[in-house]
Formats: C-alpha cells, sequence, structure tokens
C-alpha cells in the first residue's frame, strides 16, 4: 500500500451499523486496520473522493442506486481506478454462490459468507497492487 497521507485501502459505504462492522472487520483483516476507512453517507464518500486516493469501495447494490450523489461519485471513482464490490441485495443477482468480476468490478450476493468477502477482498487487493490485472483483456 502506499504510504502517501492522501491514499485509503478500503471505503465502506453503509449505513446499516451492524453490517458495517462486520464488512469493516474482514476488510482489516486483509487490507490492514489504518486502510480502512468507513463511510455511511453520499456526502462523505463524495469527500474522500475529492481527497484521497481509494483502492477500493464496498457498496450494497440498492443504496448505490439510492442518490445522483452516490452514482455519480462511485463513477468518477471507478474512472480514476478505484475497485468496487458490490453486494447484491436486489432480486436479481450475478450469482447466488460465488463472486463475479469484470474490470475492478466485483459483484457478490449479500447471502455470501464472511470467507467470501475476505477471499474477494485479498483478490482486489492484489489487484491493487497489480492494476494491469484489472484491465478488460
Amino acid at each position: 500500500m502506499s504510504t502517501a497521507q492522501d491514499s485509503i485501502g478500503v471505503v465502506v459505504l453503509e449505513p446499516n451499523k451492524q453490517l458495517l462492522d462486520r464488512i469493516c472487520a474482514s476488510a482489516h483483516k486483509v487490507w490492514g486496520q489504518n486502510e480502512v476507512l468507513p463511510r455511511q453517507t453520499g456526502r462523505e464518500l463524495a469527500l474522500a473522493a475529492k481527497n484521497l486516493n481509494v483502492g477500493l469501495v464496498v457498496v450494497r447494490a440498492s443504496f448505490q442506486r439510492s442518490s445522483q450523489l452516490v452514482q455519480s461519485t462511485l463513477l468518477d471513482m471507478y474512472g480514476a481506478g478505484t475497485q468496487m464490490i458490490i453486494l447484491q441485495d436486489t432480486p436479481f443477482r450475478v450469482s447466488e454462490s460465488t463472486w463475479a468480476t469484470v474490470a475492478g468490478l466485483h459483484f457478490l450476493s449479500d447471502k455470501a459468507n464472511d470467507e467470501q468477502l475476505t477471499d474477494l477482498l485479498t483478490i482486489a487487493l492484489v489487484r491493487h497492487c497489480m492494476p494491469q490485472f484489472n484491465k478488460l483483456i
């Protein structure tokens, strides 16, 4: 990870305290405690995106679509190279049993267990350290 003061590994966008704590605990194990920045509002996400170089954002699919600010901020962050883990809590999931990854976008069912989340966070860390893996081939 970068040692620059303006970088952070993981930003978690989640208003539910229990789910936020669970995601952050998994992210701390993989990315390191000082690399996880929990955020609960679109405004805080926009502020983080403006001032920090973010490696990964974890967001629920339904929350991602909740506001224009969240949508545009996530789009800008993705364009700048930030990976996204989208926890799918909507009726139409990419996969019920495993995750799917396309060019830095990772889709994980909300029914996934902590081990699957940890595995996906590990893959995202490897891709963060080796960004050439985030490109479409």
